[in-house]
């Protein structure tokens, strides 16, 4: 992962200027785009831009059939580059298998995945997947089709075979009866995550937390904090790309929860707590990542009525410590990893070490990210300044971006879970 600290770059490809992400985790990585004759191809042109902006160099080749619903002026466009159709004296299969670190192939129709999954290379694109997996290569196929097609046993066994040679399948967006193209956020972050790390967590199971909550000083006022559901939303999209099962329950966020995660709200501490004791009862996790922000506080006796502001010129509300949810992970079937976040106002990064390693002892955790608010860094900000703080190593990290953070977590995550025996 790169973290690029320059704000924006440009570059001029065929006199259109196209402007780079300050945040660019495939800057360095080359990454084929593979085209098949789905109609959801027109959502493909923002993808490429997209994993372009996060740096990656990027080639297009097209099958025949696609050609007939978007023109290779446009792919030239989106790409910088000429996109490739037929295979010729260059051998362009062999050239663009070993130039890649990842093939990408959205949309993919079934016809293209029954070709690859049993070797028909009668064209570029085909050709090149299977030659990819012969240089030990990253294919990745997006399905996007016809939802009786997708539930077909013909697309089943095709997947599955597919996976079983190394394939990554991407499942699609259910929504409306359809198997849709994916959401674009979701997808290019998968295609980064697996380029970068595979799919070392497949089989695994998380259980994550997102999100602010809400305590009632009367039925329209409350008590809260700032809490996007960045951070969660990053650490679920991180384990879900990776392999994992994930279950997330958010809080209020501001952000779209993951599409390849199985959604429970959370709006209260109560609720919250409640869904986290249900679910660590009836399943037993790999992982909890108790990344929501609950209130501390709540209100010792809520008004069933508005409190009118004409009535009084002050009002004294009293307050009470609210319930801690992380205490609410079932001990009966305790999850291999326990991780837990503090938010803090400390001076130094030493208090806040000293802080975070007595609320791992507290919560019985595994580790905690402990960060610093500050108005550049925290809640509503694309960054933390924080620290990993387990009972025997620290290691603080400055002002760093949140998926930097989530990327972190995961990696330590898989490495732990990899030194204990599987459930």
């Amino acid at each position: 992962m790169v973290i690029v600290k320059a704000k924006r770059w440009n570059i001029v490809v065929f006199g259109e200027t196209l402007v780079y992400r300050d945040y660019l985790p495939l800057l360095g990585k080359k990454i084929v785009v593979g085209l098949t004759a789905g109609a959801a191809i027109y959502r493909s042109m923002d993808l490429i831009r997209m994993l372009r902006r996060m740096g990656a160099e990027v080639r297009v080749v097209m099958t025949r059939e696609s050609t007939k619903l978007i023109g290779t002026e446009l792919v030239k466009w989106a790409a910088g580059s000429q996109p490739y159709v037929e295979t010729t004296g260059w051998v362009e299969h062999v050239e663009l298998a070993k130039w890649c670190d990842t093939t990408v192939i959205a949309p993919a129709t079934l016809k293209t995945m029954v070709k690859i999954a049993n070797g028909y290379t009668d064209e570029l694109l085909p050709l090149l997947a299977t030659v990819s997996l012969g240089y030990g290569k990253r294919v990745i196929v997006v399905p996007a089709m016809n939802i009786g097609l997708y539930r077909s046993p013909q697309y089943v066994n095709t997947a599955d075979k597919l996976e079983k040679q190394g394939v990554v399948v991407i499942p699609p967006l259910i929504e409306e009866d359809k198997a849709k193209y994916p959401p674009l956020e979701d997808l290019a972050y998968c295609i980064e995550v697996i380029t970068s790390r595979g799919v070392d967590l497949k089989g695994r199971r998380f259980l994550i937390t997102s999100g602010a909550t809400r305590e009632y000083i009367d039925p329209v006022r409350v008590i809260t904090n700032p809490s996007s559901g960045l951070m969660g939303r990053l650490l679920a999209l991180e384990s879900a790309c990776r392999g994992g099962v994930v279950d997330y329950i958010r809080g209020f966020v501001t952000v779209k929860t993951p599409y390849l995660v199985r959604e429970y709200i959370g709006l209260t501490n109560s609720e919250l707590a409640n869904w986290i004791e249900r679910l660590t009862d009836q399943y037993l996790y790999d992982a909890v990542i108790l990344a929501a922000a609950p209130v501390d506080f709540t209100v010792l006796s809520k008004s069933s009525r508005k409190i009118e502001s004409r009535a009084t010129e002050t009002l004294t509300i009293t307050l009470k410590p609210g319930i801690k949810v992380a205490k609410y992970v079932s001990k009966k079937n305790k999850p291999l990893v326990k991780v837990i976040f503090a938010a803090e106002t400390t001076d130094n990064y030493e208090e806040l070490v000293e802080k975070a390693r007595v609320k791992i002892i507290d919560y019985e955790a595994s580790f905690c990210i402990a960060h610093r608010l500050s108005s550049e860094a925290g809640f509503t900000s694309e960054y933390l300044d924080a620290c990993y703080v387990d009972l025997s190593d620290s290691v603080c990290y400055g002002k760093v971006r949140k998926e930097f953070i989530a990327r972190m977590i995961i990696d330590r995550i898989s490495t732990m879970l990899s030194r204990n025996f599987a459930h």
